[in-house]
């Protein structure tokens, strides 16, 4: 239950500049550029820039601050 307050309590948990690893992508850092939520139960949502130039809306399920591994 104490999971579940504070997941509530702080549920972005990047902010715009954070260096970030996206799951499923070659583990170089990306950038946070921009995040959203639609509604008031909305999961978040971010906008990150890859090493490569490309844009991507990826939720924070997908996004570590560590390499993900295999």
């Amino acid at each position: 239950m104490a999971l579940t307050a504070t997941l509530q309590q702080t549920r972005w948990r990047f902010a715009v500049g954070d260096d970030v690893f996206i799951a499923g992508h070659p583990q170089y850092t990306a950038k946070v550029t921009a995040a959203f939520g639609h509604g008031r139960s909305a999961w978040p949502h971010y906008i990150v820039v890859d090493y490569e130039g490309i844009e991507w809306t990826v939720p924070q399920q997908l996004l570590s601050r560590t390499p993900i591994l295999p």
